[in-house]
């Protein structure tokens, strides 16, 4: 038995001044007010029973109940010293409230072998509801829907390893970046807003592994291929001087890569890290010829995690992580770095730890 509950307050303000490029005088401020709440709570139940030393029987049942708030405003003033005066477009000023409950249970049967052959088969069912409104709008129509995710894996052990063969139906629901529908518009003449109309991202998931350990390192190894006929993409659309970005279930997607993981010890010196790199292939499905899009591009990501012990219960560790850039269907999406150095000390025989570190701390 599992419950978790998690609460996520978060603001997302900006605030934008106009200058005549003459004067560089300030002729009108703006600002957006966008206070955001994401609270979840979770409650799950899963059971095991093996029906003799070769076979094995899961089953299980899990809730989620997901509450989304976006409470935004937008204010307008003139001049640099002008008081700031609420704009009463509802596009701009208003609520979002955004409830999603979703129901799963699953089924799955695993046999194996003496041989050394193993296969696993399940299926999920989850069945969601949402309720969704604003001040101005007291429903929006988003369906409820049921989905069923079925999963396959087999896997036969080497005499140097394992090799794993498996198939699975993945769902991701949108986030609320996609889903609010705040103006983001910092920059006036680029502006941003979600589409609280999206339905999930179905994807099916195929993959090829070999898995092995040599003299203190483990090494992984899988080859994929992953198709999305209803993948979210965003869309970009000119009025007048502006390009407003929006998102909608248009991406028909297709990857095809591989990734890589190893871990290594070495006295005390431990290191973990990977990457993977994959092609992809996207069109929307639009059938105008005159608005059909389509990319291609290759998108690779690589991640590190290190730590080295020290004497009486010291050690360090680090981590950093790259992403290059993601291909969309109108250009491309920027990559992006992150990287850490922490030290950490256990105390009382290990029963507690108690660490610092720095992230990011070469950024300007």
């Amino acid at each position: 038995l599992l419950a978790l509950y998690s609460r996520n307050d978060r603001n997302n303000d900006f605030t934008n001044s106009i200058l005549n490029s003459t004067t560089e005088e300030i002729t009108q401020r703006f600002k957006n007010e966008n206070d955001g709440l994401n609270e979840e709570y979770t409650f799950q139940m899963d059971y095991q029973n093996p029906i003799s030393q070769n076979q094995m029987l899961e089953l299980g049942a899990k809730n989620i109940r997901r509450k989304v708030l976006s409470d935004y405003a937008y204010y307008t003033a003139a001049g640099a010293d002008g008081e700031y005066i609420l704009n009463p477009n509802q596009n701009l000023s208003n609520q979002l409230n955004y409830n999603q409950n979703v129901l799963a249970s699953y089924l799955s049967y695993t046999y194996s072998t003496k041989s050394g052959y193993s296969l696993k088969a399940g299926a999920r069912y989850e069945y969601t509801i949402i309720n969704a409104f604003t001040r101005t709008e007291d429903d929006i129509n988003i369906p409820e829907y049921g989905v069923l995710v079925p999963s396959i894996n087999a896997s036969k052990k080497l005499k140097k390893g394992t090799m794993k063969a498996s198939y699975n139906r993945r769902i991701q629901r949108p986030s609320i970046q996609f889903l609010n529908p705040n103006i983001q518009a910092s920059n006036p003449y680029n502006r941003t807003v979600g589409n609280p109309e999206l339905d999930p991202e179905y994807t099916n998931n195929f993959e090829l592994g070999y898995s092995t350990f040599i003299k203190g390192t483990s090494l992984n190894f899988t080859g994929f291929v992953r198709n999305s006929n209803n993948a979210i993409q965003s869309l970009r659309n000119v009025a007048g001087d502006t390009i407003v970005t929006t998102y909608d279930n248009i991406g028909k997607e297709n990857a095809y890569g591989m990734s890589a993981f190893a871990n290594v010890s070495i006295g005390k010196l431990s290191l973990n890290g990977g990457g993977d790199v994959f092609y992809a292939d996207l069109a929307n499905n639009v059938p105008n010829p005159e608005q059909n899009a389509s990319n291609t591009g290759w998108v690779y990501s690589g991640r590190l995690f290190g730590s080295y012990g020290l004497s009486k219960g010291w050690a360090l560790q680090g981590f950093g992580f790259y992403r290059g850039r993601r291909v969309q269907l109108q250009g491309y999406q920027g990559g992006f770095g992150i990287y850490s150095l922490g030290a950490r000390k256990e105390f009382n025989k290990k029963k507690g730890t108690v660490g610092f570190g720095l992230e990011n701390f070469l950024a300007p």
